[in-house]
């Protein structure tokens, strides 16, 4: 029987100071957990997104990682329940939530 690791992904809607936006874009991509990193118009300056295996890792990275670093101002997270990915439909049940 094989075991298939769970990941829970999360979006991290940041905002920050707005000379930071240059800097904390390679800053949050280099932080371990983010698998991405996009620059945004709207209410946030960035969408992170997180994947990590479980609440307590997802925790860490949030408020030992990213919300502590310079120019950050707020963020604001949300977490994945379920994918509708074309893909692989399998995908949406497999997404840490059990």
């Amino acid at each position: 029987m094989s075991t298939i690791a769970r990941v829970l992904t999360a979006f991290l809607f940041i905002v920050c100071e707005p000379g930071a936006i240059g800097r904390l874009g390679r800053a949050l991509a280099d932080t371990e957990g983010v698998a991405e990193v996009y620059t945004t118009t709207g209410s946030a300056d960035f969408i992170a997104v997180v994947r990590v295996p479980d609440l307590d890792a997802l925790a860490t990275v949030v408020t030992q990682h990213i919300a502590g670093m310079p120019g950050i101002v707020r963020t604001d997270t949300h977490m994945a329940i379920r994918s509708y990915g074309r893909s692989d439909e399998t995908a949406g049940f497999d997404i840490g939530v059990d």
